[in-house]
C-alpha cells in the first residue's frame, strides 16, 4: 500500500526541491539540470518528483519564478524602510545579486528562452519581454521613476554583472566576489545620482 503523505509533508518537501533546486543551479547552470540530480538532493524517486511537477522544465520555471518573487519582496521591504538613498540601493541590489540564494547572475537570458520552448503556451506568452519590466518595477519600488535614468546605461551595467557571474571559475572566487560587489556599489552610485538630479531639476 503507498504511503500516505500529510499536507505538511508535502509542503516539507516542495520547500526541500526549491531549497536544493537553488543550489543546483547556481552549481551546474540551469539547463545542466537533471531529475536525477533534484531527485537525489532531495531523496527523492523520480516517481514522487512527477507528482509534484509534470516535467523538469516547469520544476525549474516555477523555481525561477518563486526566487523572483522572494527576491522582489524583499527589495519593496528595503524601498519602504527609512534610511539613506544610496544605502536603501545598495543594500536592495546585493540582495537582487549578491544573496546567497539569488538566482539574478545564473539565469542567462538563453536559459529563459530554453525553457520558455519547452513550457506551455500560455507561460510562454506570459513571459514574453517581462525582463526589462520586472527590472522597472523594481527599480519604481526604491523610488526611482523610469524617466530618471538611462535603462541602456543600466543595461550595460546589468551586462557586466551577468559577465563576471559567468566567469565565476577563471580568476577565482574571492576575486569574482569582489568585482561584483564594486560593480553594485558603482551601479548604486549611478542610480543616487539620477535621483539627486532629477531632484535637482524639479
Amino acid at each position: 500500500m503507498p504511503k500516505i503523505i500529510s499536507e505538511q509533508e508535502k509542503e516539507h518537501i516542495k520547500n526541500a526541491m526549491y531549497i536544493k533546486g537553488i543550489e543546483l543551479i547556481r552549481k551546474k547552470g540551469m539547463k545542466r539540470v537533471t531529475v536525477d540530480d533534484i531527485t537525489a538532493a532531495v531523496q527523492i524517486s523520480k516517481g514522487s518528483f512527477y507528482t509534484y511537477y509534470p516535467s523538469k522544465e516547469q520544476f525549474l520555471y516555477h523555481i525561477m519564478k518563486q526566487n523572483e518573487q522572494a527576491l522582489l519582496d524583499r527589495v519593496l521591504e528595503i524601498g519602504a524602510s527609512s534610511g539613506h538613498f544610496k544605502d536603501k540601493i545598495t543594500h536592495a541590489l546585493h540582495e537582487i545579486y549578491l544573496a546567497p540564494d539569488s538566482l539574478a547572475l545564473y539565469v542567462q537570458p538563453s536559459d529563459l528562452e530554453y525553457l520558455l520552448r519547452k513550457l506551455p503556451d500560455p507561460i510562454n506568452k506570459k513571459e514574453q519581454d517581462k525582463s526589462k519590466t520586472n527590472f522597472q518595477s523594481t527599480m519604481n519600488g526604491l523610488g526611482i521613476e523610469d524617466a530618471q535614468c538611462d535603462y541602456s546605461v543600466l543595461a550595460n551595467l546589468m551586462d557586466g554583472l551577468h559577465f563576471i557571474a559567468s566567469n565565476q571559475n577563471q580568476y577565482g572566487e574571492q576575486g569574482r566576489t569582489q568585482a561584483l560587489s564594486i560593480l553594485v556599489e558603482a551601479i548604486a552610485e549611478y542610480l543616487s545620482k539620477c535621483k539627486q538630479n532629477s531632484t535637482k531639476n524639479n
